[in-house]
């Protein structure tokens, strides 16, 4: 009768990916750099927001994916888990990416763009990531609504 689920690591990394779809994001992002000889760096960065009242959950994902840092905001009563080692990004996108469905591009995207970082940085290769950088753009942005929707039951 109440056979029980084994919690293997591809149910964990099912369960994150439909947290990154829901209450994720990824961006990239490009931005000067004094050390890198053409004077600008590109960046991913993947995170999951949550009510603070949550927030061990955010501590297990930091647990479980061994990078990243957790914290809380007081003026919105949020936390927020960032992950930012571009190696445990890709590792972990790669380990998301059968599971993913919301956020399917964005993943697509940033890891083309980590893909691009390996070779190293090149005029050609930054100009690619300055492209991908406004695709994702695209689809992290937001329309500002000035009036509130409201729906009738």
């Amino acid at each position: 009768m109440g056979s029980r689920l084994s919690v293997t690591k591809q149910n964990v990394f099912a369960y994150i990916a439909g947290f990154l779809d829901a209450d994720g994001y990824i961006t990239i992002k490009i931005e000067k750099s004094k050390t890198n000889r053409l004077g600008e760096r590109g960046r991913v960065r993947v995170g999951f927001a949550q009510n603070k009242s949550r927030i061990f959950v955010l501590d297990k994902l930091c647990k479980f994916i061994k990078s990243g840092v957790v914290s809380e905001y007081n003026h919105n009563n949020m936390a927020e888990y960032v992950v930012n080692d571009q190696k445990v990004i890709f590792e972990l996108l790669t380990k998301l990416k059968p599971f993913v469905i919301v956020k399917k591009k964005q993943l697509r995207l940033a890891l083309e763009f980590l893909l691009l970082k390996e070779f190293g940085y090149s005029i050609k290769s930054l100009r690619k990531m300055k492209n991908l950088e406004v695709k994702m753009s695209k689809f992290n942005s937001y329309p500002k609504m000035s009036d509130p929707v409201t729906t009738e039951a």
